[in-house]
Parts: C-alpha cells; structure tokens; sequence
C-alpha cells in the first residue's frame, strides 16, 4: 500500500471541515454586508430621486402654466388688435342701444340654466351665424302656419297666453304637454290660451299634419335654429299684439319646462302692478358675455362688443303684461338683432327705460314630497324630459288643480 493511500487522520479531517465551515461563514458574511451595503444605496438614491421629482415637477407645472397663460393672452390681444376696426364699426352700430353698465347687483357670469335649451346648436360656426344675423328686425312676421282665432274661441276674458320655442322634431315633447300642463287651458277655449312657435324646416309639412288636429302652431317665415330664438320670440309678441290684444299677461318658455299653473297664476296675480312696466322671471341684473367658442352661449366681439349686458330674465320662462310686449315690439326695429334671445329683450327693455323684476319660483326643482311647497313656490321647473314630465303630473298632488 502507498504512502498516499493511507486513510487520513480523522482529527485532521475534523480541523479541515471546521475550518471550511468558518470560511464559508465569513464569505456569507461579507456578501450581506455587501448587500446591505448596496440596498443603502440604492435608498439613498431613490430618496434622492423622489426628493428631486417632488421639487422640480411643481417648478416646472408652473412654468407651463405661466407660459401657456402667456400665450393665451398674447393671442388674445392679438384677436383684439386684428378685430379693432370691426368693434369700432359695431359700436357705432350700437350707439341706439342705452348705456349697459348698470350700478345694481354684483355682476355675475351667464349661468346655463338661465337660457334655452330645446335645440341642439346649428351645425354651423356660432360666430359666422352671429355675423350674419347682426342687423336690424324688419317690422313683421309672416306666418306661414298662423291660429289667428284662438284668442277669439269664447268672450270670457284671457288672464295669461303662453309662448312656448319649440323644434319640429321636439313632437313629443309638445304632445306630452299638450296631455299635462297645459290642460289647463281646456283646449284653448279657457282663460289661459298657448301657443308653439317654430321656424321652417324640412319638417314644415309635418307640422301642418301636426297643426290641423292640434291647431296651436304658429309658424314664422324663417329657418328653424337655435340662433333663431330671438326671431321665434318676436314673432310670438307680433302674433300676440295682433292676434291676441284681449290677453293681459304673457309668459314665453321652452318646450323641456314644466310650468306650474297655480304657480304662475299666483305670481301674475301678485305682480300684476309690477309687470306693466317690467318682465318678470328668473332674473340677472348684470351678466358678462361669454368669449368662449366652446359655449352654447358664445357671443363674439363682431355680435356683441359691449363689455357687459343689461341683465336678462332667463329665457327658460319669463312672463310680463301685453302693455310691455307691445312696447318691445314697437322697439325692436331700433334695436340690432342679438342672436341670445332673452338678452336682446332685456336689451329692449333697457332701451325702453322699463326694468327686470325678479321673481321667486322660476327655475326651482319639483319637490314630490312637498306638494304644500310647490303650490306656494313653485312656477317652473327647467329640462324636464317627457318621462318626468309625466311623472310630476301623474304624483297625486293638489297643486295641478286650479
């Protein structure tokens, strides 16, 4: 047997375990401390990264902020330099108009539930179909669909005609009101008489099917658009003057309205003085226009160079006396067309040296478990689908008896 062949000692062989077992140790030491080392640093630098985030992201919001502010404003002194002769030229147009800056109220921003709103928009640029409607009103109307007799249906005297700016599509709509409110108006033949008002469209054949059942359209030699509401009203207030004299108040709205009859029989009633030399609704003593394209409610510096309007009573539902209608009227052909329908006749108002009157109850929520409430405060109730409109009828509720 070999020298090499003999079996080793085991205490050798015990000396040699233990110290590769301590060898082994100090590597596993060494690499956690290493690992430790490193996830020390990989905190630091992280907290380093997000310490740098959260001071230079806010930095740098502002900046863009700031020039983007910037170049807002430079465009829009550039739009007000490229349109000055155009403003100048409107001004001097305007120079009929009264004095719009008024010491009353806080001014306050055109909100959307103080205008209409049964139409969607023409498709077509509001500022092109601002300019080309800004003008003067001719003198009258033609109706091309015209219910001459309906204020001549009985001698008993008429408290209130109502207007309601409807769209030839919005059949439905003038359905479910002809089957709920305004059943007030027993037919027509009452003391409380209504009439639609629409413009041409394609659908002026199926509005003459419409009215030849119904026979409460009145509709106006010109295009059905939402710009068009100042024409709609207009024409309403010509029809009435010349058609309905016997009426003492008139109220206009919108066919997605609710108006609560006793509610406005009430305000009528109360304001009676009142009314003879104002209009009378939800009311804005000062309002801003709004320069936003975007805005249902745009009015562009061409249509509207005045930096505030004389106020409006919200277009939803306003009513006055026919003493006022009359004078509008009469006025009108003064002052220029302003395609927002309910600030062109606060416009006339203005011009007439009448006033705005607000009035409590226009433009509230129905409340159904208050029928006591509605009765004392409620006049309408604004965008009100025909579902609904059904539903407030059909609550058992005092209030919808006269």
């Amino acid at each position: 047997m070999h020298v090499c062949d003999t079996p080793p000692d085991s205490g050798y062989v015990d000396i040699l375990t233990s110290i590769f077992k301590t060898g082994k140790q100090d590597i596993m030491l060494k690499v956690i401390q290493v690992k430790r080392g490193d996830f020390r640093q990989d905190f630091v630098r992280l907290l380093t990264f997000i310490i740098t985030i959260g001071i230079l992201f806010p930095m740098s919001w502002y900046i863009y902020l700031n020039a983007r502010s910037l170049e807002l404003t430079e465009k829009l002194l550039y739009d007000a330099i490229g349109d000055t002769k155009v403003v100048l030229r409107n001004i001097k147009t305007f120079t009929t108009l009264p004095n719009l800056h008024m010491n009353m109220q806080n001014n306050v921003d055109l909100n959307p539930t103080l205008h209409t709103g049964t139409k969607k928009p023409v498709e077509q640029k509001q500022e092109d179909m601002q300019q080309k409607y800004t003008g003067w009103f001719s003198e009258s109307f033609h109706f091309i669909i015209n219910n001459e007799d309906i204020c001549k249906a009985s001698n008993e005297s008429i408290d209130i005609l109502i207007m309601i700016t409807s769209a030839p599509q919005n059949k439905l709509s003038r359905n479910a009101i002809r089957e709920t409110w305004l059943t007030h108006t027993k037919m027509n033949k009452g003391n409380i008489r209504y009439v639609f008002l629409l413009g041409e469209s394609p659908m002026t054949k199926e509005l003459e099917k419409e009215n030849l059942h119904t026979k409460d359209i009145i509709l106006g030699n010109f295009k059905d658009a939402y710009n068009n509401l100042t024409y709609k009203t207009l024409m309403g207030y010509q029809w009435a003057t010349q058609h309905c004299r016997n009426a003492q108040f008139v109220m206009k709205t919108d066919d997605d309205m609710y108006v609560h009859i006793p509610g406005l029989i009430r305000v009528t009633k109360k304001n009676a003085k009142a009314l003879q030399t104002a209009i009378g609704g939800s009311c804005a003593l000062l309002a801003n226009p709004i320069r936003d394209k975007r805005s249902k409610w745009y009015a562009s510096f061409k249509s509207y160079p005045q930096t505030t309007y004389p106020g409006f009573c919200s277009g939803t539902g306003y009513v006055t006396s026919l003493n006022v209608v009359t004078k509008i009227v009469k006025t009108s052909k003064d002052v220029p067309f302003f395609h927002l329908e309910d600030v062109y006749v606060a416009l006339c108002i203005k011009k007439l040296g009448l006033r705005l009157h607000p009035i409590g109850g226009f433009v509230l929520a129905y409340n159904f478990g208050n029928c006591t409430h509605n009765d004392n405060t409620l006049v309408t109730v604004h965008q009100v689908s025909v579902s609904m409109l059904k539903r407030i009828w059909e609550t058992p509720c005092t209030p919808n008896k006269v």
